[in-house]
C-alpha cells in the first residue's frame, strides 16, 4: 500500500507534468530547423529533447540530445528569437492540460494546499500558456525560467516558492516529469512525485529516486496528504 506524503505546498512542473505542449513546442521547433537549414524532427523526437529551456532544445534539435547552447554564436542567438516569436504567437494551438489536472487542482486547493508552478520557461511564455488554457488561478506563484538568478535544477527556485510560503522542504512536494526536476527536488530536500508520461527523454523516472512515480494526475489526489 502506498504511504501518503505529508505536504503543506505542491509546486509543479509545466511542461509535461501539467500540460502536454509537444505538439505545439515540435512544431515551433521544426520551423527553425527547417529555416536554418537543418533536418526536421517527428513529433516522438523532440519530446525527448524538452526540458531544459529554449535555448537547450533549439541545440539539441541542431546538433543532437547531448549539444549545449553555445555562447556568442549570432546565428544561434536569431534561431533562439525566431523560435519564440513563433512558439508564443501558436503556444496553445494544440497543447492542452494532460487528463485529470484541472479537477486534481481543484481538488488540492480546496484541501487548503498551497500550489506553484516552477518551471524552466520564460515568464511571458509560461503567462501567456497558462492563461490561455485557464490554470493562472490555481497557482501563487508561478515561478519561471527567468524569476531567478538560477532555473532548474538548481534549487533555487523551489527554495524561494518555500521560504515564500514559509513552508520546510519536507513539507513541499516537487511534482515533475524529468531528471531536471528530480535533481531540484533532492537538492532542495523537497519530496519528489514524477509523472510517468511526461518528457523523461526515454529515461525511466523511476531511476531518479522518486518518493513515487504516478501514472495519472489524478493519483494526487490520494497520495498528498495536507498538514495543518
Amino acid at each position: 500500500m502506498t504511504e501518503p506524503i505529508p505536504c503543506r505546498g505542491v509546486m509543479f512542473d509545466l511542461d509535461g507534468t501539467l500540460v502536454d505542449s509537444s505538439q505545439d513546442l515540435w512544431r515551433a521547433l521544426n520551423h527553425v530547423l527547417d529555416k536554418y537549414g537543418f533536418s526536421t524532427l517527428a513529433h516522438d523526437q523532440v519530446k525527448d529533447l524538452v526540458g531544459r529551456g529554449a535555448r537547450s532544445l533549439i541545440a539539441r534539435g541542431f546538433w543532437g540530445a547531448e549539444a549545449v547552447a553555445p555562447k556568442d554564436d549570432p546565428r544561434f542567438e536569431a534561431a533562439v528569437d525566431d523560435f519564440l516569436v513563433h512558439y508564443h504567437a501558436h503556444i496553445a494551438d494544440h497543447s492542452r492540460p494532460y487528463p485529470g489536472v484541472r479537477k486534481t487542482l481543484e481538488l488540492l486547493g480546496t484541501r487548503g494546499l498551497r500550489l506553484a508552478v516552477a518551471t524552466n520557461k520564460p515568464a511571458y511564455l509560461t503567462t501567456r500558456l497558462l492563461d490561455l488554457l485557464d490554470l493562472s488561478r490555481h497557482f501563487d506563484p508561478i515561478v519561471s525560467g527567468d524569476t531567478f538568478p538560477r532555473l532548474k535544477p538548481d534549487p533555487l527556485p523551489l527554495l524561494e516558492i518555500l521560504g515564500g510560503w514559509g513552508i520546510p522542504p519536507s513539507l513541499g512536494v516537487m511534482v515533475g516529469d524529468s531528471e531536471t526536476d528530480a535533481e531540484a527536488a533532492h537538492a532542495a530536500g523537497s519530496p519528489l512525485i514524477l509523472v510517468s508520461y511526461g518528457y523523461n527523454r526515454g529515461i525511466p523516472v523511476s531511476t531518479h529516486a522518486p518518493r513515487q512515480v504516478i501514472h495519472h494526475f489524478t493519483d494526487l489526489g490520494t497520495l498528498l496528504l495536507p498538514q495543518p
